[in-house]
C-alpha cells in the first residue's frame, strides 16, 4: 500500500492480476535523462510488468514529461514532499505489485531484454534473491566502455566481492519482492548514499546474490552522478557498511581496513607509498584466508574467489607501479596466497613497470 495514499496515478483497473515484474524508477528533477529511461522500459521484450515512477518533489519538467504518457502500464507515484533518494524508493516500493521488483535510476537505460533473461534467471534459480548484470558505462563525450568486472559471477563469488568492492550497479538489479518482505526494511536513510550497498549486505541473510554476465544495463556516467556530487558522504558511508561486514572477519581492525579498502579497491585511488601497499595486501590476505575459513565453498567457488583476489591484488599494485612507484612490482611476487589464482601477463607486466619508471623520474621528491 502507498504509505501517504497522495499522489498516485493511473491507479491499477479493480481485480487486475499484479504483474510478474514491478520496475521501480525514482526521480528528482530529472527531464534531462527521463525520457530515455522510460522508453527504455516500455520497449522491452518481456511486457508483463508495471513501471512505478516515484517523482520526489520534482520542480523541473519531470511532472510535465510524465503526464505525456498514455501507457497504462507506466504509473506515477508522489509523495506530499521531497523525502530524498532512500526515503523515495521505499515510497515507490509500497506501490510495486509485482513478483519482482527490478531498479532502473532516471538516467540510466535497459536494454530489450533485460527483464525477460533475469525473471527466468530468477525463475530457474529459487535460491537466488537478487541477480544483477552486466552493464556498459556511457561517458559524457557519448562513448561506451565496458567495466573491469571478472566473468562467472556465482553466488558464492559476489559473497566475496561484496567485501573488496560494490560488484552491482542499482539501475541493473532485479529482486525478489518476498525477499524484501522477509528483510523487513528496503532502504536504510542513514546509510545514504551507500543505500544499495547497505542492501546488498543485508540481503546475504536472506539468500544469495548473482550477477549475470550478459550486458543488459547502460550506467549514465554524468557530472550529477552521486559519485560526484556526494564523494565524501558516499566514502564515509560504504566504509561504515564494510567495517560492520569486516567485524567477523578482522576483529578491531575492521574499521580502517574498510576505509583502505573502500579508497583503493572502490574507488580505484592509486596507492602512492610502498607502506600503505605493504598494509592493503596483509588486509586482502587475512581477508581471503577468513572469508574461506567461516563462508566454506567448493573447489570451483574457491578457485574463483582465489583468482578475483589475485586479479583485484594485481590491479592495485599495477596502478601503484604506473603512478611512479615501481618497486611495488617486489611487493606484489611477495604476497604469495594473492597469486594463486591470477598470474598477469608479461606484457602488462613490463609496460607497467617501463611507465612506472618513466613517471618516477618525473615526480619530484
Amino acid at each position: 500500500m502507498n504509505p501517504s495514499g497522495h499522489g498516485v496515478t493511473n491507479h491499477p483497473a479493480p481485480g487486475t492480476a499484479a504483474p510478474r515484474v514491478s520496475v521501480l524508477m525514482t526521480t528528482h528533477n530529472g527531464a534531462r535523462f527521463i525520457r530515455e529511461s522510460i522508453d527504455s522500459v516500455l520497449a522491452q521484450t518481456l511486457t508483463d510488468f508495471e513501471l512505478i515512477v516515484a517523482d520526489d518533489a520534482s520542480t523541473d519538467e519531470t511532472p510535465s514529461l510524465l503526464a505525456g504518457y498514455s501507457d497504462p502500464r507506466l504509473r506515477v507515484v508522489r509523495p506530499e514532499r521531497n523525502l530524498g533518494v532512500a526515503e523515495a524508493r521505499n515510497f515507490g516500493l509500497a506501490a510495486c505489485r509485482g513478483e519482482y521488483v527490478a531498479a532502473l535510476d532516471h538516467d540510466d537505460i535497459s536494454l530489450p531484454e533485460r527483464l525477460a533473461v533475469q525473471v527466468r534467471y530468477l525463475d530457474a534459480h529459487p535460491e537466488v534473491v537478487l541477480a544483477g548484470t552486466e552493464v556498459l558505462l556511457r561517458m559524457q563525450d557519448g562513448r561506451t566502455l565496458p567495466t573491469d568486472h571478472a566473468p562467472g559471477s556465482s553466488p558464492a563469488l559476489v559473497h566475496w566481492m561484496l567485501h573488496v568492492d560494490n560488484p552491482f550497479t542499482w539501475s541493473s538489479v532485479m529482486l525478489r519482492a518476498a525477499a524484501l518482505r522477509r528483510l523487513g526494511t528496503f532502504m536504510r536513510r542513514e546509510a545514504e548514499p551507500a543505500d544499495d550497498f547497505d542492501l546488498y549486505h543485508r540481503l546475504l541473510r536472506v539468500g544469495a546474490l548473482a550477477r549475470l554476465d550478459e550486458t543488459l544495463t547502460i550506467y549514465r556516467w554524468h557530472s550529477g552522478n552521486t559519485t560526484y556530487t556526494q564523494s565524501e558522504r558516499l566514502f564515509a558511508s560504504a566504509s561504515a557498511i564494510l567495517a560492520r561486514a569486516y567485524e567477523p572477519l578482522l576483529g578491531a581492525d575492521s574499521a580502517d581496513a574498510a576505509r583502505l579498502v573502500v579508497h583503493h579497491l572502490s574507488d580505484r585511488q592509486p596507492v602512492r607509498d610502498i607502506a600503505t601497499l605493504e598494509r592493503l595486501g596483509e588486509v586482502l590476505e587475512r581477508l581471503l584466508a577468513r572469508f574461506q575459513g567461516i563462508y566454506a565453498a567448493d573447489a570451483a567457488a574457491l578457485a574463483q574467489i582465489e583468482a578475483h583476489a589475485g586479479r583485484v591484488w594485481w590491479r592495485v599494485v599495477r596502478s601503484a607501479i604506473r603512478s611512479g612507484l615501481p618497486l611495488a612490482l617486489a611487493r606484489h611476487a611477495a604476497r604469495r596466497s594473492l597469486r594463486i589464482g591470477f598470474s598477469p601477463a608479461w606484457h602488462d607486466v613490463a609496460m607497467s613497470v617501463a611507465v612506472g619508471t618513466v613517471r618516477a623520474a618525473h615526480i619530484v621528491p
